[in-house]
């Protein structure tokens, strides 16, 4: 389904809901083709009823997979927010020391939050992956992290800080890989695509009327419209209706206006 999210929104939202309203529409033909039923009075209020029943049931399927993956998408958000202050007060702890290291460091910083506005953000948007030569700086930045030698007390107690930093760092960065793969879990797909198919069953069964004709459409429009936002925010990182990568580039734009030589691009 990755390519659905290399779609733009409209267009994507566009095919969901059309092959939805497809789907019904010719579904409904099949079934006044193939089933004639012809329901009585106490049939048709009992067959009403229990289309009642099953939409109420369907639309709180909806609602709960829409809120699931709402929860996961702001819950990525707030990682990547997270991720990226870290970065900025760790520019800022390294900025604090006054050996040739933490001046190295702050500058494989600098590599690091570049190669993740430019070149991983794409490749998680649109092939749900990380990309190999931001791991590669990160790493670079890790060990130059560890070679700094505190040449006081201060930037003793300093050290400690810029390593809690760097760690943090790390937990963030696992977070936000591990929501490339974050979805919703295809058991609740099947149940939420069951539901609605039988809801549309119990419409099919009402007379093949041009107003029931508008009313599964209007039906099928409506769980169309549903399965593309749950959809489009299923995988927090995936499509155009995406997590951003604002914070890193405020976090990066911190560090190039407190040093510009210390955030070169990377070769």
């Amino acid at each position: 389904m990755l390519f659905l999210y290399n779609l733009p929104s409209a267009e994507m939202g566009a095919l969901i809901v059309a092959a939805t309203l497809a789907i019904a529409l010719a579904g409904y033909a099949l079934f006044r083709c193939f089933f004639p039923v012809r329901l009585d009075a106490e049939q048709r209020g009992m067959t009403i009823a229990m289309m009642s029943a099953v939409t109420t049931i369907n639309s709180l399927l909806v609602a709960f997979s829409a809120i699931s993956v709402w929860a996961s998408y702001e819950a990525a958000s707030d990682n990547v927010a997270a991720e990226a202050a870290c970065a900025t007060e760790l520019s800022h702890d390294l900025a604090s020391f006054r050996t040739p290291r933490a001046l190295t460091a702050r500058h494989d910083l600098g590599i690091y939050l570049q190669r993740v506005v430019h070149d991983e953000w794409p490749l998680m948007q649109q092939h749900a992956r990380s990309d190999t030569g931001t791991e590669a700086a990160f790493d670079t930045m890790f060990a130059a992290v560890n070679q700094i030698e505190p040449s006081d007390d201060r930037e003793h107690v300093l050290l400690a800080e810029v390593l809690t930093r760097v760690n943090e760092m790390v937990k963030y960065r696992q977070r936000r890989l591990q929501d490339l793969d974050s979805a919703m879990p295809v058991t609740l797909w099947g149940v939420m695509l069951i539901a609605s198919g039988m809801s549309l069953v119990l419409l099919y069964a009402l007379p093949g009327t041009r107003f029931n004709v508008v009313l599964v459409s209007i039906w099928a429009t409506t769980l169309g419209l549903a399965f593309f936002f749950v959809l489009a925010v299923d995988r927090p990182f995936a499509g155009e209706v995406s997590v951003g990568s604002e914070p890193m580039q405020r976090a990066l734009a911190t560090l190039i206006v407190e040093d510009p030589r210390r955030a070169n691009p990377p070769t």
